[in-house]
């Protein structure tokens, strides 16, 4: 299967959302057609899902289909579609592979509808193929991250002609492979990479390995971050470097009529849960103590820096490690723990829960029993930092559905104006925390007919000062 591809829009639009859509299903790289001869099976479709995030490796694709011929009723559950989509804004072409038909419903007589669920290709892949060995053998002695996962998804394994946007690493990878899949080498991996930060001196992890519209990416939650704080509302998206066009979007209940403008206007808002400040203080999302442990050697556990079983274990918190995160509103980010009281910041600072993390050994590997390798003492630290990385972006989330635009994508970024319930005279002011960037942790591009929206769950780490310095809040 060919790699999706893309183009500016070519579709004159009437109104918000509009798309044209052609369909086309494939067995053994035949194109199967009606018994009138048309290829474009557009007419069985009744709508389709097309799903992505920073949490999965490979995209997603739920189509609904109806049949009164019989031709699409004879679907085994394993050909290759191809929707080709377009808008005003960005033209698609998406390859996807099902893998199951189910809820399959017989609406009339000679009616069928069902589900079908499909996956990219490198996904299924992935589940036949195997890696075991050394990875100094494997690799021919490479030891980098980005270099193992470009080799990883090139042509011996996973075989994908997709872009790939890959961070560069600063620690080495010399491990044993237990016969893993490539996916969960490469999850493997991420846990344990170090990124070349833009803080000289400050150690960052926490990587992602997933799949958008534009490629593979294999990033830290930082680089994604700083990517955001940098995207632009004058250019448009670079698939060379996979750096996307920053949109504006606004939440008025006004609709000017033309869609030029309400292209750009929230349809929807959800608040999902604010997150649980008594179930953060039972995990340590606030402070705790991270500790490492050594099964082979318990003497030469890793308590932070300590080779000390008797030591301190090392001790994280949110407010130390927050100013060595990347944060969405740049030199405006509030640390949200700054508005809580006093007697909810010192519960918030104590620490309580111990979390664990498996020291790999080296003795069995000579070159490394009297020199180990020093980012195996680090994943103390780092679990730490990975942990308060991912929790920092819990603070604030929100769900959105708007017009639908195939040129947003998971791990990039968008920006809101959503007013405040508080205005001054007749001017809301701007809600200080809701607005901003935000990181897209998930994209779901949805179509029922010709309706099209894109539903977007956003995850933000700071708050932004509000417009007026001086203005309190008073609650009646």
């Amino acid at each position: 299967m060919s790699k999706n591809s893309s183009r500016e829009g070519t579709l004159v639009r009437e109104q918000a959302g509009q798309i044209e859509v052609t369909l086309s299903i494939y067995r053994n790289g035949k194109r199967m057609e009606t018994p009138d001869g048309a290829y474009d099976l557009v007419s069985f479709l009744r709508g389709f899902e097309i799903y992505e995030s920073i949490s999965n490796p490979c995209m997603e694709c739920r189509i609904i289909l109806e049949d009164a011929g019989g031709l699409i009723g004879s679907l085994t559950g394993t050909e290759a579609f191809t929707i080709q989509v377009r808008t005003s804004i960005k033209d698609r072409i998406y390859n996807f592979r099902s893998y199951q038909i189910q809820s399959r419903i017989r609406t009339r007589q000679t009616n069928e509808t069902f589900l079908v669920n499909c996956v990219s290709d490198e996904y299924l892949i992935n589940e036949t193929t195997n890696i075991f060995g050394n990875s100094e053998v494997i690799f021919k002695n490479e030891t980098e991250a980005g270099a193992i996962v470009k080799k990883l998804l090139g042509k011996e394994f996973i075989k994908s002609e997709k872009k790939l946007y890959i961070e560069n690493t600063i620690n080495k990878q010399s491990f044993i492979s237990p016969n893993w899949r490539v996916f969960d080498l490469i999850y493997w991996m991420s846990q344990r990479s170090i990124r070349k930060s833009s803080k000289k001196g400050v150690m960052q992890n926490g990587f992602a390995f997933y799949e958008n519209a534009l490629g593979f990416n294999f990033k830290s939650i930082d680089s994604m971050i700083e990517d955001i704080v940098n995207q632009e509302e004058t250019s448009e998206t670079d698939i060379a470097s996979g750096k996307p066009k920053l949109y504006t979007y606004h939440y008025t209940p006004k609709r000017m009529g033309e869609a030029a403008y309400d292209q750009f206007n929230i349809d929807r808002i959800a608040f999902p849960d604010e997150k649980n400040f008594l179930m953060g203080l039972r995990h340590g999302s606030w402070s705790g103590y991270s500790v490492g442990f050594d099964p082979v050697f318990i003497t030469r556990s890793k308590m932070g820096t300590s080779t000390d079983l008797s030591a301190d274990a090392y001790r994280y918190s949110y407010a130390e490690l927050w100013k060595r995160m990347a944060h969405l509103n740049g030199g405006n980010a509030l640390n949200p723990q700054q508005r809580m009281d006093n007697f909810s910041k010192n519960a918030a600072n104590f620490p309580k829960r111990v979390r664990y993390s498996m020291i790999p050994n080296q003795i069995f590997d000579a070159k490394f029993q009297n020199n180990p390798q020093r980012n195996y003492e680090q994943l103390v630290e780092l679990q730490a930092y990975q942990w308060m990385r991912i929790e920092s972006l819990k603070q604030n989330q929100l769900t959105i559905i708007v017009p639908g635009n195939f040129d947003l994508y998971a791990g990039s970024g968008v920006n809101l104006n959503i007013p405040s319930t508080y205005k001054e005279g007749d001017t809301p002011e701007r809600d200080a925390k809701y607005s901003g960037r935000w990181l897209i942790a998930a994209v779901a591009h949805k179509s029922v007919g010709l309706t099209f929206q894109t539903e977007l769950a956003l995850m933000k780490d700071s708050d932004i000062p509000n417009l007026s310095q001086n203005q309190e809040v008073y609650i009646a």
